[in-house]
């Protein structure tokens, strides 16, 4: 046998050695961990066995769920570490979780944290407790550091307001988290660095809240630029009001990432609803329309504005397709009543004759064909008799006066050839010879 060999086998027995020995620490210290931790916190490890076998996958406990009401600040941060070790772990979730009489969520939450610094697995986190506030999320920091799985967190109904809100999008700065969800944490200002906020994120969920123009203001930081990539924003019952609106649809006018925007139960006025309505069909003009926003496919305003969210959910139709403006300016501008129901909304005065009459001459006939094709005879009824005028102006008229002109002239130069004529043949009229009987005339 070589020397590399018996190298390789020595080497090996050493490897089954050193996992002999891990095994043997790993059930030792399961032991003595098992004669130290609390009553509450075996009740737990019952209830979720997977915990000491290392392979929880979900841990969700809805509802006030029993055991984790009684347990102390021990004994959630040894609840922490039976969670870091959970490498399979990919839901947390403690919804409604009830941390006993006279204790702190936000010191439960620390406890806990303290314990998991760690996961390379966890995609989920749900904690929605009105108790916890800017402290609970600062003790979340180092684990939204350290993961790298991390798509979905939940922190509705919750008290971290505006400070605990800008503490977690600076932490989430490079997570991959692509959901947040903060309803309902008294949430009124929001900053927002250049450089600061989840360069991942695509769902924001920060409904009922105190979110005004100035948070507007903030938020459009996530919405411009060839690098924006959230594609959810909802801040249905804040205080946003026409100036927040004018914010947003200023950005998004240019934005190609941004698809469901709901503003529902807010202060917009009704001019603010019509800038949403502009947002995604201009009629003000053929260039205006094919220039709206085709990516939102969703927007919500507020219920008593039905026949704007009627057009709006309209336009939005089209926006499932590569040829989506064009196909809206043919639906919307070549058709008389939608046309004039869009411009009675925007406030905009244009009769038919001046919308036909923005279109070249030339090209006239081709867009006639279109609405005849589009819109069937009624509505090429109605453009033909809007655009009569504009129609007989594609004859060439300088020609045809030039043709006129030329055949006047013509008809001069003839008239003067047979006046000339006649003129000739009375001046060749003479007697012939001088017999007065002689009455014949030589021409």
């Amino acid at each position: 046998m070589e020397s590399s060999d018996v190298e390789r086998m020595r080497l090996k027995k050493q490897q089954q050695k050193a996992r002999r020995r891990e095994k043997r620490a790993a059930k030792q210290r399961a032991a003595e961990d098992a004669v130290h931790i609390s009553e509450e916190l075996r009740r737990v490890r019952m209830c979720w066995p997977e915990l000491s076998k290392r392979t929880l996958k979900t841990f969700r406990a809805v509802g006030g769920f029993g055991p984790l009401n009684d347990l102390s600040n021990g004994d959630w941060e040894q609840l922490g570490l039976d969670i870091a070790n959970c490498s399979q772990l990919e839901t947390l979730d403690l919804g409604d979780v009830n941390v006993g009489l006279g204790n702190s969520m936000d010191e439960k939450l620390a406890s806990l944290f303290r314990g998991w610094t760690r996961s390379t697995s966890i995609r989920s986190i749900n904690l929605r407790c009105g108790e916890l506030s800017v402290e609970g999320v600062r003790s979340m920091v180092p684990l939204l550091h350290s993961t790298s799985t991390l798509q979905f967190l939940t922190l509705n109904d919750s008290n971290i307001q505006s400070e605990g809100f800008n503490i977690l999008f600076r932490a989430l700065r490079n997570s991959p988290i692509c959901s947040l969800v903060c309803k309902g944490c008294d949430i009124d200002s929001i900053e927002i660095g250049n450089d600061e906020f989840p360069r991942n994120l695509q769902q924001l969920w920060i409904d009922d809240n105190n979110i005004n123009a100035d948070g507007c203001r903030e938020l459009a930081k996530l919405l411009q630029g060839g690098d924006a990539t959230l594609e959810t924003l909802s801040l249905s019952n804040n205080r946003i009001d026409g100036d927040g609106v004018e914010i947003l649809a200023s950005v998004l006018q240019n934005n190609t990432s941004l698809k469901y925007l709901d503003l529902v139960r807010n202060r917009i006025s009704v001019e603010g609803n019509v800038k949403l309505l502009k947002l995604v069909c201009d009629i003000s003009s053929m260039e205006a329309t094919l220039q709206t926003n085709c990516t939102l496919h969703t927007i919500y305003v507020d219920e008593d504005a039905e026949e704007i969210q009627e057009w709006i959910d309209y336009a939005n139709s089209f926006t499932c397709n590569s040829n989506s403006n064009r196909e809206k300016l043919i639906d919307m501008q070549l058709h008389s009543m939608r046309r004039a129901n869009l411009c009675r909304l925007q406030g905009i005065e244009r009769s038919n004759a001046a919308f036909y009459g923005d279109f070249d001459p030339l090209h006239l006939p081709e867009i006639l064909a279109l609405v005849g094709r589009t819109h069937g005879l009624a509505e090429l009824h109605v453009a033909l008799k809007s655009s009569i005028v504009t129609l007989f102006s594609t004859v060439d008229r300088v020609k045809c006066l030039e043709q006129e002109m030329a055949y006047h002239q013509a008809r001069v130069a003839s008239l003067q050839a047979q006046i000339g004529a006649i003129k000739r043949a009375e001046g060749n009229v003479e007697e012939v010879g001088n017999d007065p009987s002689n009455k014949r005339r030589r021409i």
